[in-house]
């Protein structure tokens, strides 16, 4: 019998019904469509995400230069997200979005990218709720799948306004709240505290999933018993360890956590390089690859020097060549413990 068999394993948003309750987080250049299939493909993910998408960059024109919104039917149930701060545009790519067969379109008001902040976009709308309510209503009258909001906690620590921001998207019709716990002037540095998930749970009815520094199965069923999250959201950890999901379903129902070797992560990167051969060619694929090599848990010796060698590669073959080779020479289990 498991020790987590009581932990909650599903939340509806609207009528869209999340199960497991692990989902994989938007990131930009990360979760295409490519590898949101590689991560179901490993099982425990109950829901997966586009890339963040720039409302200004959902017109035909725009999309025939990107793919961040092409899917396959075996990815859903898919939340596509959007990013923006004028009401009219991006309700107008919201309509798109619904289009294109979106399951559940997202708000992005948590993006920390200065780039992406310094248009008054991501989390720069927490600095301005007004402007935030009047976008979010937009949406919604806009569309007749659900939308739910990412968020921070705040711009900083003078400003946290988390639960007014709860409170306000609720009342304008989001079904679900995704926190991310730290304030945008974190970035990704120090610690996401958790406890402001679970005061944001005290203060609405609508589901509230947590995000932030889960990269542990264990860790993960912790946080959902804890801070009382209506799911949890994963986004590096899924880099650095694409089993994660499988992972937490494993030690919900009480079975022994599969532990991937060598020869999996060998694999599993193969698989993706010759995926984004065949779909996003070389030049994409390349740069997809040394990006992934970047977080991926190699966790072997002289896994740096990999890492090196891969983002000095100029074509897939080569980096496809690096991978097996140096894993051919780390085929031991036992030398996984031993870095």
């Amino acid at each position: 019998m498991s020790i987590y068999q009581n932990i909650p394993s599903e939340y509806h948003v609207g009528h869209i019904r999340i199960a497991p309750n692990i989902v994989l987080a938007p990131m930009v250049g990360v979760t295409d469509s490519i590898f949101r299939r590689m991560i179901l493909s490993l099982g425990g993910c109950g829901l997966v995400s586009s890339e963040m998408t720039n409302a200004a960059s959902v017109s035909p024109r725009a999309r025939s230069r990107h793919n961040q919104l092409e899917f396959l039917p075996e990815e859903r149930p898919i939340t596509m997200q959007l990013s923006g701060n004028e009401p009219d545009l991006v309700a107008q790519a919201a309509k798109t979005v619904e289009l294109l067969g979106a399951d559940i379109l997202d708000i992005n008001c948590g993006c920390p990218s200065p780039k992406v902040t310094g248009g008054g976009h991501g989390s720069a709308l927490l600095k301005d709720l007004c402007k935030m309510e009047a976008l979010i209503k937009a949406v919604i009258a806009a569309v007749q799948i659900p939308v739910t909001l990412k968020y921070r906690a705040g711009w900083d620590e003078d400003s946290l306004n988390y639960l007014d921001t709860a409170r306000m998207a609720e009342a304008a019709g989001i079904k679900a709240l995704a926190l991310h716990p730290r304030t945008r002037a974190q970035l990704y540095t120090g610690t996401a505290d958790w406890s402001r998930i679970r005061e944001v749970r005290e203060v609405v009815s609508i589901p509230v999933v947590g995000s932030g520094d889960v990269k542990d199965a264990a860790e993960a069923l912790r946080r959902l018993e804890v801070y009382n999250a209506s799911g949890i959201m994963i986004g590096r950890g899924a880099m650095e360890n694409p089993w994660i999901f499988m992972q937490i379903a494993q030690l919900r129902r009480g079975e022994p956590m599969f532990v991937p070797q060598p020869s999996d992560k060998c694999d599993f990167l193969v698989r993706y390089i010759e995926m984004l051969r065949d779909e996003l060619g070389e030049r994409l694929g390349l740069n997809k690859t040394k990006q992934l090599i970047g977080q991926f848990a190699v966790d072997l010796p002289y896994a740096a020097k990999l890492r090196e060698h891969v983002h000095r590669s100029t074509t897939l073959d080569d980096a496809r060549t690096l991978i097996e080779d140096f894993f051919a020479q780390h085929s031991d289990p036992a030398l996984v413990s031993a870095s």
